[in-house]
């Protein structure tokens, strides 16, 4: 290839890889490994034109024939255009030193993935997250029905999107981003989310104004506010050109390895992107962790860094949930090394498929609970609450039910009604760590509230309303807890009884079904106690099982639940526990 050849290929090339990096927009970092790779790529490019070798036309041909088949850009000569490698001694010699590059990239980006492969890093992996032992009562205060967040992301863009089209003059030049970020915003728990264009023509019409406007939903009382902004947003994803967010971030800092960034409003209503710096830890390229956070006004463009440990306090998201939970799940496998993750699998912990968030003390908290890799029971071992701007990781012991018992449990409350439950959060209620869900018909519209008790996810209280749901959830909670040991009360002992229903019936009590009824002919564990419980009332919830409006006079059922002691040299006649309260079941089998 002549020197004229060589240099207007190296003009494309140049072109090309601006042009691609202008929408790529990789960090030019070499600790970033999606720049190593496009840099690996470029390497042998670049030394193409020297392994390029085109074959020479006899004497007799024409000039012009001859040219065509020295052109390699010629598309219809390509077939003239081969690359000549027969040895690297060959290549050296007639090609470059060049071929040097590439290779040498190779091995050093072998060598910088090993340095950070988790074979060999594996408890470098695991201490990525502190954790430590929360108190769910001490760290999580009591909340009041007035204050439980029940708009999830999906509640919140349908009523988004109605709020929009109220107002025609933006409906038809604007759309809504889906992202809906939970934030706290004044010390209430909200969803923002951004406009963008409707299309080019639209921005183009548009964009000196800027977007007009942003969407804020309350997640307590599901109100919305199309909030007017002090001028338009001229910075966001939906901008095309150099106004692009990322496109903005990146041109003013090449060299960063940044997360995407994330839309969150100032006490005094000012949009921002908050856009984390990555930076490995582990190795060359492995352990990614926030060192810093870009802040970029969306109405200006103006931008601002700061070090973790010096970030505004306003600020609610400066981790990103799935690098969150990456390093939960590294903390789970590697405390005991890379090979115990897979082989025993001792100790090894995983999160659940399901999260949420939690505004506690104006943070927002990623929660999620923890279960075993090894075991398929549907239950958690705890559960974290990771708060996103410090990475303060708080592990709770509190074994539980997981999110999706819980969210078949409340519907299974109203399960003819064919309602779905919402990815439920974690409250501190009456002291016990409880889910709250909404659940929605066919049409995605929230119709009823589901509280769920995390340890006892048969106790559940259902409403049309928040309030009424605390309500029956009270009573249902009480009526099980006055049967449940005390620490203090140690004449309550967990006890079993199997006999054959001799009464029954059923009331309905603030909505809920609770039957009652009493055994006879019936076997204790302790045979002293049996003609006490042959006398006693029982009650079971209709969301102890499905099977309780089948149960008639007759069946033979095993029950189990907590009541007294009762010794065999006790005086106490059976007329002593006649006046007791009816002892609630924990739970109720039919004997066939």
């Amino acid at each position: 290839m002549s020197k004229q050849q060589k240099f207007k290929y190296y003009i494309i090339l140049f072109v090309f890889t601006l042009i691609f990096w202008f929408f790529d927009l990789t960090p030019i970092n070499p600790r970033d490994k999606g720049f190593f790779i496009r840099l690996l790529i470029l390497s042998i490019l670049i030394i193409i034109p020297f392994l390029i070798n085109l074959p020479q036309k006899e004497d007799n041909s024409d000039d012009e024939s001859r040219k065509e088949a020295k052109n390699p850009f010629d598309f219809k000569n390509i077939q003239n255009v081969r690359i000549k490698i027969t040895s690297l001694k060959d290549i050296f010699k007639h090609g470059s030193g060049l071929i040097w590059i590439p290779l040498i990239l190779a091995v050093l980006f072998l060598i910088f993935n090993l340095s950070s492969a988790k074979l060999f890093q594996s408890k470098k992996y695991a201490k990525l997250l502190t954790v430590e032992e929360g108190d769910f009562q001490g760290n999580i205060a009591e909340i009041d029905f007035t204050d439980i967040p029940t708009v999830d992301k999906q509640t919140a863009s349908r009523l988004g999107s109605k709020k929009m089209g109220e107002i025609a003059e933006l409906v038809s030049q604007f759309e809504v981003e889906p992202d809906y970020v939970q934030i706290n915003y004044q010390g209430r728990p909200v969803r923002v989310t951004p406009l963008r264009y409707g299309d080019i023509i639209k921005w183009f019409n548009n964009r000196s104004e800027g977007l007009p406007r942003l969407i804020r939903v309350d997640m307590i009382d599901s109100s919305v506010e199309l909030q007017n902004l002090p001028s338009g947003m001229k910075y966001s994803n939906s901008e095309p050109l150099f106004r692009n967010i990322k496109r903005h971030l990146r041109f003013k800092y090449p060299f960063d390895i940044m997360d995407d960034p994330v839309m969150e409003v100032d006490e005094d209503g000012i949009p921002y992107w908050i856009t984390p710096v990555l930076k490995p830890t582990i190795g060359w390229f492995g352990g990614l962790d926030v060192k810093e956070v870009i802040l970029c006004n969306a109405l200006t463009g103006e931008t601002v860094k700061h070090k973790i440990g010096e970030i505004p306090a306003w600020i609610d998201r400066v981790y990103s949930s799935d690098l969150i939970l990456e390093h939960i799940d590294y903390y789970g496998k590697y405390q005991r090394g890379f090979f115990n993750s897979f082989i025993g699998q001792k100790g090894v912990l995983q999160a659940t498929a399901l999260y949420n968030y939690l505004a506690i003390d104006d943070d927002v908290y990623l929660y999620t609970g923890i279960t075993s890799v090894s075991t398929e029971d549907n239950s958690n071992l705890g559960f974290v609450l990771v708060n996103l701007r410090t990475k303060q990781t708080n592990f709770y012991a509190i074994p539980s039910a997981d999110e999706s018992s819980a969210m078949r449990s409340a519907e299974g409350a109203v399960q003819e009604k064919g309602y779905t439950s919402t990815v439920p959060i974690l409250l501190n209620i009456n002291g016990r760590p409880s889910y709250c869900m909404a659940l929605k018909d066919q049409a995605e519209l929230v119709k009823m509230y589901a509280l769920v008790d995390a340890q006892n996810y048969q106790t559940t209280g259902v409403g049309a309303s928040i309030k009424e749901a605390m309500q029956n959830y009270d009573i249902s909670q009480s009526s099980r807890l006055i049967n449940e040991p005390d620490a203090d009360e140690e004449q309550l002992i967990a006890s079993s009884f199997q006999g054959e229903i001799i009464d029954l019936s059923n009331v309905i009590i603030n909505g809920n079904t609770y039957y009652y009824f009493m055994l006879d002919n019936g076997k204790a564990e302790d045979s002293a106690a049996e003609k006490y419980y042959e006398s006693q009332i029982f009650s079971a919830s209709i969301h102890l099982s499905d099977q309780l409006p089948f149960l008639e006079p007759g069946d033979q059922v095993k029950i189990d639940f907590f009541a007294p002691q009762i010794d065999e040299d006790s005086e106490q006649s059976a007329s002593d526990f006649s006046g007791r309260k009816a002892i609630e079941i924990n739970a109720i089998e039919i004997v066939k």
